[in-house]
């Protein structure tokens, strides 16, 4: 499980550099709490950051997400 947690980490820092480098410190704690729930978490940090121009992509938003009932984040 930790090598699952680091890889996913390291995958959320390369999205944060090509998107918002200012994010990237979020990685840790991203990784830690959806390690199980990566490809959901690509799609909803994909549709944050690809919305229009002019919205901010924020720390609130990344966290505000449900992957169904009963869904355990590790």
């Amino acid at each position: 499980m930790h090598q699952k947690k680091l890889e996913f980490e390291t995958k959320l820092k390369a999205f944060f550099d090509r998107h918002d480098p200012s994010k990237k410190d979020l990685a840790h704690r991203i990784a830690s709490q959806f390690v199980n729930h990566q490809d959901e978490v690509f799609e909803h940090l994909s549709d944050l950051f690809h919305k229009k121009e002019g919205i901010e992509v924020t720390e609130t938003a990344i966290f505000s997400t449900s992957f169904g009932s009963g869904a355990e984040p590790f």
